[in-house]
């Protein structure tokens, strides 16, 4: 897959959905932008974002609420979780492991 073409959906959620998630989608965003990679990323709570989490390539969201993603997961899509999710490190080293699972597809 032809990565640097593709635009990504991406969701970030957080229990409440007011500030983390957004904060998230912001350093999503930059990641993104460093990498060289098109996106368009979404904050939404958890109880939101589990019934949408399929529509997206990829959620992130933090440890505790990657169980809440499962069927996202089964029916394709790729849930990153964060132990910091204000560690844009983080952020951008899982999202570069997730984009060698794509390499190798």
């Amino acid at each position: 897959m032809d990565v640097k073409s593709k635009k990504f959906n991406i969701l970030a959620c957080c229990a409440a959905g007011n500030g983390c998630c957004q904060l998230v989608s912001l350093k999503v965003k930059r990641v993104f932008t460093k990498l060289g990679l098109k996106c368009n990323v979404e904050a939404n709570t958890v109880s939101v974002g589990k019934a949408i989490g399929q529509k997206y390539d990829v959620v992130y969201c933090g440890v505790a609420l990657e169980p809440q993603f499962a069927a996202a997961k089964q029916k394709g899509a790729y849930v990153i979780p964060l132990k910091n999710i204000m560690s844009e490190a983080e952020i951008e080293e899982k999202t570069k492991l997730w984009l060698d699972t794509l390499a190798g597809a």
